[in-house]
Parts: structure tokens; sequence; C-alpha cells
């Protein structure tokens, strides 16, 4: 009756697993769907520019600022979403021929020594930097526009913790149906 050699009933252990994995899961599902509407501003905001420059020849002089945030604010978000519903690329031309015990086992190891050191310091540096912009007051020199960038820099930190809270998630899931011989752990 006891897993992992912790001294709690199996019970406890999966069930505790299964809420914190199904609550990450639900953060990053609504983290994903959420910026999935910046596909339309940022489209908008390119076509209007585009439209406004070749053809009234009076281009916008925010629109290269707000489409690098958009962009980059839709990408940094999205992560966690992709990273949940295991979409992200691979190679499969060994991985598919293993067996789910032998995934498992490379899914653990992959994130054990590339996932955890890489998304831990991106997460922590983007934090750093946003806290940086926040006290100095950063604005961004790349148009006239000189956009404020702590809220642009505190999302890229934001979208970048929760990608390493999924995978964290993802690690105990892997974790757990590892134990359970390669099977969905519940």
């Amino acid at each position: 009756m006891f897993v992992f050699g912790w001294g709690l009933p199996k019970e406890f252990n999966i069930k505790t697993i299964q809420k914190l994995y199904n609550g990450m899961g639900w953060v990053s599902e609504w983290s994903g769907k959420t910026v999935s509407g910046l596909i339309i501003v940022l489209v908008i905001a390119i076509a209007y520019d585009v439209t406004a420059r070749y053809i009234f020849s009076a281009p916008t002089i925010w629109s290269f600022s707000v489409s690098y945030m958009l962009g980059g604010t839709f990408a940094a978000l999205g992560l966690c979403y992709v990273y949940y519903y295991n979409g992200n690329v691979r190679v499969d031309i060994i991985y598919s021929r293993l067996s789910p015990k032998g995934k498992l086992i490379i899914d653990i190891l992959f994130t054990v020594i590339f996932f955890f050191p890489l998304f831990f310091t991106l997460a922590k540096l983007f934090i750093q930097d946003a806290l940086f912009s926040y006290s100095t007051h950063e604005v961004g020199f790349e148009s006239v526009l000189y956009p404020v960038l702590w809220p642009f820099k505190t999302l890229l930190a934001l979208g970048f913790s929760l990608l390493f809270l999924q995978g964290v998630a993802t690690f105990v899931k892997d974790v757990a149906a590892l134990v359970k011989g390669g099977r969905e752990p519940w």
C-alpha cells in the first residue's frame, strides 16, 4: 500500500499528483487559450500598418513595437500549453520505436538533464530582467513610440515560469507512470 517508499498511502500520493497535474494543466490550458486571441490582434495591427504604409504612405510609429510585444507574449504564454499537450517537435526515428516504459525513461532523463536546468535558468533570468525593467522604468528604443517594457517583460517571465511549472507537473506524472510500469498513473 505504500508507494515511492515515502510511507504515505498510495491513494493519497496518486490523487495528490493527479490534482497537481490537472491544476497545472488547467493553468496551461487557460494560458494558451487566452493568448490565442492575440494572434487576431497581431494580424490586425500588421494589416493596419501595411495598409497605412503602402496605400496611404503614412506608416505607423507603433506597429513594430506592438508586433514584437504581441508576438513575444503569444509565444511565451503559449509554451506551457504546447508542453501540456506534448506538441513539441521531436525526432521520432528512435523514440517512436520504444515501448511506453522506454519513452518515459527518455522523457524523464532528458527532462532532468536538459529541461530543468535550461528553463529554470531562463525563468529566473526573465524574472530578474522584468524586475530590473520595472525598477528602472525601462523603455524600448526600437521605434519612436518608446514603449514602457516592464509589462512585456513581466509577461515573458510569467510565460517561462509557467512552462517550468508545467514541466515539473509533467515530470512528476511521468515518474508516477514509470512506477506503474509505463501505464497512465490514473
